[in-house]
């Protein structure tokens, strides 16, 4: 609404109560608007702790994983190695125990 040149008390009423109306629908349009923001943060934040969750069982999949290897190395190289020490280790304890009687 344009106020004339002279404005009444009419006039400027009227044109209060038209700006007040343009103040409301903006009003609701940010209103609007900050609830879609709400709504795209709250999503985000469900996203990241689905991605903490993910990746927390993902750590927790790859530990056991080094454990497991860590003890598969230990078992080979036990079977593997104590073996050949055997006959020396019992060459040394023999050659100890004879040598001190």
């Amino acid at each position: 609404m344009q106020i004339p040149e002279n404005p009444t008390n009419s006039d400027i009423r009227d044109a209060l109560i038209d700006l007040r109306h343009v103040i409301d629908e903006v009003r609701s349009e940010v209103r609007g608007e900050i609830d879609d923001v709400r709504r795209d943060i709250k999503s985000l934040g469900d996203k990241v702790d689905k991605q903490d969750y993910k990746f927390d069982a993902y750590q927790k999949g790859i530990d056991g994983m080094v454990r497991m290897s860590i003890t598969i190395i230990i078992a080979t190289a036990t079977v593997a190695v104590l073996p050949s020490l055997s006959p020396a280790i019992t060459a040394i304890i023999n050659a100890i125990t004879s040598g001190s009687q």
